[in-house]
């Protein structure tokens, strides 16, 4: 019976080792390559000379006054009249070539008269939307270079004092 526990072990050891010897023998090693391209930063800049321009606009009520970025036309609501020249804003944008770049634009923002900051209704119009002629993105050419327009909606409360409005806006741009 002893003779017969002892080779009962020694198997139970010899599965044992083989087993250890088998988890030993299934692993391995493997060497990966990690990569990472860095691109140039963008610069974003207004095109010289170029501006928001809503032209002249006489107010005889509430409205809105919308300028398109793809050909600089403006739609004017009921109650008010759209005179003289009008201009989206154009925009470059510099950096790594041939990369898509996303536009973002404000949500609003406000033009006041005399460009004086006020919280007087009769005095600040507000740039209710904002649209481009890229449908948000860009694509960089070779060069790196890319241009798109941005046109917008103002509205009119018809309380709005006679003379000129102005105010800022930021655009961002990044990449995809």
């Amino acid at each position: 019976m002893t003779n017969k526990f002892r080779i009962g072990a020694a198997g139970v050891a010899l599965v044992a080792a083989l087993g250890m010897t088998s988890a030993a023998n299934a692993a391995d090693t493997a060497t990966a390559t990690a990569e990472a391209e860095i691109l140039s930063a963008l610069t974003l800049t207004v095109t010289t000379g170029s501006t928001l321009d809503f032209g002249q606009i006489a107010v005889n009520g509430a409205g809105t006054v919308a300028l398109d970025p793809t050909d600089d036309s403006v739609s004017c609501s009921a109650n008010l009249v759209c005179v003289g020249t009008t201009a989206a804003v154009d925009f470059e944008v510099t950096g790594a070539a041939s990369q898509d770049v996303a536009i973002t634009l404000p949500t609003s923002a406000e033009l006041y008269f005399g460009g004086t900051v006020t919280t007087d209704n009769t005095r600040k119009l507000e740039l209710a939307s904002f649209a481009d002629d890229a449908s948000g993105s860009v694509t960089t050419d070779a060069s790196g270079d890319a241009g798109f327009a941005v046109g917008g909606t103002l509205t009119f409360d018809g309380t709005e004092i006679a003379g000129s409005y102005s105010g800022t806006f930021d655009v961002d741009v990044e990449y995809q």
